[in-house]
């Protein structure tokens, strides 16, 4: 894999669990609500700058996707709701 497909694979991760999040903060709370307005422009962001700064740049970019990657990740954790428990065999 080139440092270019690696870095298209993990910026459609970050931009998959970003959409994901854009559908789910009707339900988040306030604090959740300012936590997406700091990291969201930081997804279009950091793809301009590793687009712009070309191939032999973009594996320097993927700590810095990484990095955002799990931050969005945490907030989706705090506002999505976990799933029920299978239900059990009934008797």
């Amino acid at each position: 894999m080139t440092a270019r497909t690696g870095f298209a694979n993990l910026m459609t991760e970050l931009k998959k669990t970003r959409d994901e999040l854009r559908l789910q903060m009707h339900l988040a709370g306030m604090e959740a609500r300012a936590t997406w307005e700091k990291l969201e422009p930081k997804v279009d962001e950091l793809e301009r700058k590793a687009t712009a700064a070309g191939d032999a740049a973009a594996a320097e970019f993927e700590g810095a996707i990484d990095s955002l990657g799990k931050a969005l990740a945490r907030l989706r954790d705090e506002i999505v709701p976990p799933p029920p428990p299978p239900a059990g065999p009934k008797l």
